[in-house]
């Protein structure tokens, strides 16, 4: 059972009043008008008018609540958590600092199942988007597709990319849109963020990221002459201090650790919050192993391979 959120009143409307056209073309949907509502491409029966719904096929309807748990599976918090793109009173309260190193609810997850959209016949976006757009070898792209770590999925073209723990099985899932002009990303129901991406190698190197895109950028930019698939990379989807404790638990052959975190500041608090990051990694964790840090001189890696390639 999913951990039960109290959420306001002034939530619940805002989730509940989304506007759906808007929620299903920052995923990559497809929306036409037609006459004074809005039709859903893939489901021609579904007509849409604001945050309201109605499918004249089977007669449901409804707002984006409920739109988001007919048509995607979603639990309620579940949707309720994604139509206000993650930001609720819960953590309202709590600044970006507050996180660091903080680890997500373990119980939260241990019984759920990850729910993967269906793959694409071929990987042709994804590929248009990480190396033409993000300027990523190829090689190094097709290396993780061919080790079943991403993905392009059938209905939608996103990215879906993968983190397995040490039994091979799927522990989480994020996607990661295609589309240049709208960014979209979130985490696929029942992800544990413990298993965030992860590449195990044999040496005894880790290279620790934000995100995946970073971790491909990063092997572009200064490791394709070195026998970069005998590391180790992590991509944790954030700055977590325990996940990256539980990691190095999991794998103890590990010794050097290199800190590849962004270098840009939030403008909320003027905290480079990577580099505070790297400053509590090099405080807890240098006594047992060899901790170096990477700073980008630019905001994050894919920024300097994207400068890179036009100059």
């Amino acid at each position: 059972m999913s951990r039960f959120i109290p959420f306001t009143e002034e939530e619940l409307y805002q989730a509940a009043h989304k506007d759906i056209k808007q929620y299903l073309e920052s995923i990559g949907e497809k929306v036409l008008h037609s006459g004074t509502e809005y039709m859903w491409e893939r489901h021609d029966s579904v007509k849409i008018r604001g945050h309201v719904w109605y499918q004249h096929s089977t007669g449901a309807k409804g707002t984006a609540v409920n739109f988001l748990m007919e048509f995607f599976g979603y639990s309620f918090q579940d949707a309720v958590i994604t139509l206000l793109d993650g930001k609720y009173m819960a953590t309202h309260n709590t600044r970006p600092e507050d996180m660091l190193g903080k680890q997500p609810d373990e119980k939260h997850h241990k019984n759920h199942k990850v729910l993967l959209p269906p793959k694409n016949s071929d990987n042709k976006r994804l590929y248009a988007y990480l190396c033409s757009f993000r300027c990523i070898h190829p090689d190094v792209v097709t290396y993780f597709i061919r080790k079943r770590l991403i993905y392009e999925d059938k209905d939608n073209h996103n990215i879906v990319f993968i983190g397995k723990d040490k039994k091979g099985i799927i522990r989480y899932a994020g996607l990661k849109g295609t589309l240049t002009h709208k960014p979209f990303r979130r985490e696929l129901t029942g992800s544990n963020k413990n298993y965030c991406f992860r590449y195990i190698g044999t040496s005894d190197v880790l290279y620790v990221f934000e995100a995946f895109i970073d971790l491909f950028s990063y092997i572009t930019l200064f490791l394709m002459d070195y026998d970069w698939k005998t590391f180790n990379y992590i991509a944790l989807g954030g700055l977590y201090l325990d996940v990256l404790k539980k990691f190095l638990r999991n794998y103890p052959h590990i010794k050097k650790v290199y800190i590849c975190t962004d270098n840009d500041y939030n403008s909320a608090d003027g905290i480079n919050h990577g580099q505070k990051f790297a400053a509590m990694v090099q405080k807890e964790l240098s006594s047992d192993y060899e901790i170096n840090i990477k700073t980008p001189t630019l905001k994050d890696w894919n920024e300097i391979l994207i400068k890179g390639e036009e100059q």
